[in-house]
């Protein structure tokens, strides 16, 4: 599937989420309605005129390294033995950073610094945005939790594990991380 494909397709599976969701009001549980204004994407209340606009629920990934090293994981949820970067939701009245670093440190027992955005990627399972950074080591001795993260380690570009597949924000962070190894190597 084309990228634009994906995202054609990302995007409906949400929307139609949602309005499998929204059918009726969460406040005073009447049917809603569609907005009067077709190009507002949003469901009213005839009775109290609540509005429900679409939801998305932000969860942040970081590639974290540690020298020339990155850290990768193998979560229980993981099909096979996929290895991947740490990630999780952002927490009501957190910011992304903070986010970044409670994560690292609940999966991975360890403290970053220099947290920096990466990009993002649409995550419709159902309505999340992968929102991508990194960071690097500062502290700690690396430890998995042993509930989500059952294996951790830390990786040269040159002895991977079996990672994300390609078109996924967590193979892009690596590929550039790959690529940024890289360069580093030609210049030295």
């Amino acid at each position: 599937m084309s990228h634009d494909e994906m995202l054609a397709v990302s995007r409906e599976a949400e929307l139609d989420e949602w309005r499998r969701d929204n059918r009726f009001c969460g406040r005073c549980g009447a049917e809603m309605k569609p907005h009067d204004k077709p190009e507002e994407r949003a469901f009213v209340c005839p009775l109290c005129g609540y509005t429900a606009y679409p939801k998305i629920s932000p969860a942040v990934i970081v590639l974290v390294t540690k020298g020339d090293k990155v850290l990768l994981q193998r979560n229980t949820h993981y099909q096979g033995v996929v290895w991947s970067l740490v990630a999780g939701f952002v927490d009501p009245g957190e910011s992304l950073e903070d986010a970044v670093c409670r994560e690292i440190r609940e999966e991975a027992s360890i403290e970053v610094k220099d947290v920096r955005y990466f990009g993002s990627q649409t995550w419709p399972f159902p309505s999340n945005i992968m929102i991508g950074f990194r960071a690097e080591y500062v502290s700690g001795e690396l430890k998995p939790d042993g509930e989500e993260v059952i294996e951790s380690g830390w990786f040269d570009r040159d002895h991977l594990p079996e990672i994300p597949r390609p078109g996924s924000i967590a193979r892009a962070m690596l590929d550039a991380w790959k690529n940024e190894i890289n360069l580093v190597s030609e210049g030295s």
